[in-house]
Parts: structure tokens; sequence; C-alpha cells
């Protein structure tokens, strides 16, 4: 599964886009630290389910399926406020950057008016903002950086000693944050390295560093707060700044309770309201609605979307046991949704739903045209797929 963590600074609003995402109810306050330990929920992908192709109703063992959009689950963590000093312990900064250490992709949230020096003053001061985007992401490079180099001369002497290649013996160092051998050849292609690590230095671990989270477990900016931001801010943002991507936490956990509460009829921005909701209900959910429906800003959900699709590159597939009726054992309609890296074969297919179903692969079975495919096989987004094994 997944995993995305939030980062930012504290006041950035981590904990109400997590509560809104996740609908898990976390401490949410506008004072530093409001979030001592990390929180982990789960939010969700959408993607286009087939039940229609085979015109029944699916059953999803984990998340749900509305009107043929399937709802496949991600994990969610949010980590406490960064401070300047975190990757040096500062502020309990080593505990919470290490529950990072197994994210697949990081959320930097922050919030763009925070540079006003004068209490009262939203203006966007993007010199000060660059500032403190670098500051954050660099408190992330530097703890990842030091990881790395950390006993590094007697650890690089007896890699060079064994003559294994240098993916290999980084490996058994880097193992423990989600990298394989297959992503460190990727980080080592990106950028020039020493060919021997006992030549490496700090600088050369940094640089590894800003390549993992460019390219293994990218870091995508969100400008939080964008509700507070006039049209003229916005469009600054929108201009100056392609990569960062505008949201309102407060908006979306808005959304969410309305529709707990059965205000609204769903969180899509197109929701009707209920006849119960008061006239002051209604306004504050049409102001949300006008707000969504400026293309400058995004809804969360479409960011994870995108983490997902563009980001990390993943493909969803649907393991089932019988072909023909596209069901488990116990007749459920597609009831597995895998979100897997692009490229994965029908063998990892196999590993995924469980380490003896991969041991004991036997051949795979395209759902939709009944070809019995190898273990090579490509799998391509959306493929039904059943796999047939020893065990």
């Amino acid at each position: 599964m997944i995993r995305i963590g939030l980062i930012g600074k504290p006041n950035a609003g981590k904990s109400t886009l997590f509560t809104a995402l996740t609908d898990v109810p976390v401490d949410i306050a506008n004072y530093p630290f409001t979030t001592v330990k990390p929180n982990l929920g789960m939010s969700f992908i959408k993607v286009s389910c087939p039940e229609k192709e085979i015109g029944k109703k699916c059953k999803p063992r984990e998340g749900t399926c509305v009107d043929g959009i399937r709802h496949v689950p991600v994990e969610i963590i949010d980590v406490p406020g960064l401070i300047e000093g975190a990757s040096e312990g500062k502020g309990m900064g080593n505990e919470f950057l290490d529950n990072l250490r197994n994210s697949d992709a990081l959320i930097h949230i922050f919030d763009p008016l925070d540079s006003s020096e004068l209490p009262g003053v939203r203006d966007l001061n993007l010199e000060e903002l660059n500032n403190s985007m670098h500051a954050t992401e660099n408190e992330i490079m530097d703890w990842f950086s030091d990881r790395i180099f950390r006993d590094w001369e007697k650890f690089a002497r007896k890699c060079d000693a064994s003559g294994d290649r240098i993916e290999s013996s980084l490996y058994t160092k880097l193992a423990s944050f989600g990298l394989s051998e297959k992503d460190i050849a990727s980080v080592l292609s990106e950028e020039f390295f020493p060919g021997r690590l006992s030549l490496w230095d700090k600088g050369d671990a940094k640089k590894f560093a800003s390549v993992v989270f460019k390219k293994i477990k990218p870091i995508v900016r969100v400008a939080n707060k964008a509700d507070l931001l006039s049209e003229d801010q916005l469009q600054v943002m929108h201009d100056k700044y392609s990569d960062i991507t505008l949201v309102s936490a407060e908006y979306e956990l808005a959304l969410t309770r309305a529709f707990s509460s059965k205000i609204i009829d769903r969180t899509e921005t197109n929701f009707s309201i209920s006849d119960s909701a008061t006239p002051k209900q209604r306004e504050a959910l049409e102001k949300i609605r006008k707000f969504f429906a400026n293309r400058k800003v995004s809804r969360a959900y479409d960011i994870l979307e995108k983490i997902s699709k563009d980001w990390l590159h993943h493909i969803v597939v649907f393991p089932v046991y019988d072909e023909s009726s596209w069901t488990d054992k116990s007749g459920n309609v597609l009831p597995d949704a895998f979100l897997m890296p692009l490229g994965s074969t029908a063998l990892d297919l196999a590993y995924k739903i469980h380490t003896q179903i991969g041991e004991g692969f036997i051949r795979a079975i395209d759902a939709r045209t009944h070809r019995v495919v190898g273990r090579d096989h490509v799998l391509s987004d959306g493929d039904i797929i059943r796999i047939v094994s020893k065990s």
C-alpha cells in the first residue's frame, strides 16, 4: 500500500488536511506542536472500476466503490511540525523524521502568507516564501544524508574491499528506508558519484539524498489556506509556481463534516445541500463550492491521485480467482484493487497477493482476453488478472 507523509512547519494546516483526508479526528489548534506524535490514517485514490464491463456490482475488500469509481486505500501519516534544526534533533526532530523513512512520497504543506512580518498583514512575500520552503525541505535532505553518511568510513572500506557493485553495497545500508537496489541504481545514474565508496564525502551523500527525494520519494509542494488568498494573490501563485498545488484544508474538512452530518450528499464539488441545512450553513457551503470551482485551486484527493500516477507512476490491477466471473473464491466480484509500480509483472502481482502465491507461480490469465501469460508479462493499468499457483 502506498504511504504518503505530510510534512511542514507548525500551523501549516497538516492536521486539518489529515483529518479531512482520513476522517480521523486529531487535535487541531493554532499553536506550535499541536501534533506531538505522528498520526496514521487511511485515505483513498479514485480509479475507474471495471464493474460496469461485467454488469455486476463489485464488492471491495478494502475501500469503497461509488458509481463505478473505486476508492483504493492509501496510508497517510501526519508528522509533527518541523522546525529549523530538526535534522540535528531539535524539537524531537529525529523521532519525527524517522517516521517518514518508509513513506513513498511526501506532501510539503505550507502557508503562503505565513512570511508576513507584521501582525494582521497577509501579503505575499515571494522571497521569504522561497526561503521558507527550501528551509523545510533542506531539513529532510540533511536528515537523510546524515543517516547515509553515519559510520561511513568503516562501511565504505568494507564495501570497497568486497568488490560488490555500489548499488548492492548501498542497499545493505539503505534497505530500511524503503529503497531497492533498482532505486539506488537509478539514483546513481542521475548524477556523477565517485566509483569507490571510500571516495565519497558528505557532499556526495547530500547529492544522493537530493536525487532520492526528487526521483524516488518525491516531495510535492502544497500551498494551504488558499481560501485566504485574494484573486490577485491566487493568480501570482499560479503564475510563479507551476509545481505548487493550491488547496484549502479548512474547506476540505468543512465538506467532510457536512457529509458526515448528512447536510450534503457527497464531498465532490457537485454536492447537493439537504433541506435540513440552515441558511448560514447553506451560505457557507455555496461559498466553498464557488471556491473549488476556481481552476487555480485543487481538491486534496486530486493531489493523492496525481502523486500515484504522475510522480510514483503506479497503475491499478484487479486480481481475481475466477477469470470468467471476475470473482474470488467466495463469489465476490472484483474484491481487490492493487496499486503497483508501472512495469510490474504478473510475477510481481503474485508476490503482492502472497509470498507463497509468488513462489508457486505457474501462469497468469488475462481475464478480459482469457489469454495465458507468463511470469514476465508486463501489466497494464486496469488489468484483471488471475494467478494460477501451486500454493
